[in-house]
């Protein structure tokens, strides 16, 4: 019986050597992995990710939030919205008209829990490439990364 999903041996796969498409298909899976382990914690890959650049830059600002992860405001907002409905982000005046953004007890606690979660996605996504190539295989992905935002 054959696998209906697997590709037949006289197919050439024209995608196989594009760099894109391995990274798109990388990207679907490694987010459906996390969002499965974020499941029970009730949150999303977005707000996890919010919640730990947070964690580690207490009382930061929505600007700086965007400028650091390259995100648009429109996306932050239903994000950060979300997190202090959650009760687990604290939202102060700052300089002008900036509204700092920190972590509440609540938030702290998520905070670890997510951290914990990241952790183990983190080693199972990666058990195959050896530590000592870890470094090199990050410097890779950032370099694609900044081809790929200034052409």
């Amino acid at each position: 019986m054959s696998n209906s999903l697997s590709p037949s041996p006289e197919l050439v796969d024209p995608l196989d050597p594009l760099i894109g498409y391995h990274l798109r298909r990388t990207t679907v899976a490694v987010t459906a992995a996390l969002a499965d382990l974020l499941h029970p914690l009730g949150i999303n890959v977005g707000e996890a990710t919010l919640l730990l650049f947070l964690g580690a830059n207490q009382g930061c600002t929505q600007s700086d939030i965007g400028r650091a992860l390259r995100a648009q405001p429109a996306n932050l907002v239903p994000l950060i919205n979300k997190l202090a409905l959650l009760g687990v982000l604290d939202k102060q005046p700052g300089k002008g008209r900036a509204i700092t953004l920190s972590l509440t007890t609540d938030g702290e606690r998520l905070h670890a829990s997510v951290s914990e979660a990241f952790e183990r996605h983190e080693s199972r996504i990666g058990r195959s490439i050896p530590a000592e190539r870890r470094d090199e295989v990050l410097a890779l992905l950032r370099q694609l990364c900044r081809d790929a935002c200034h052409p």
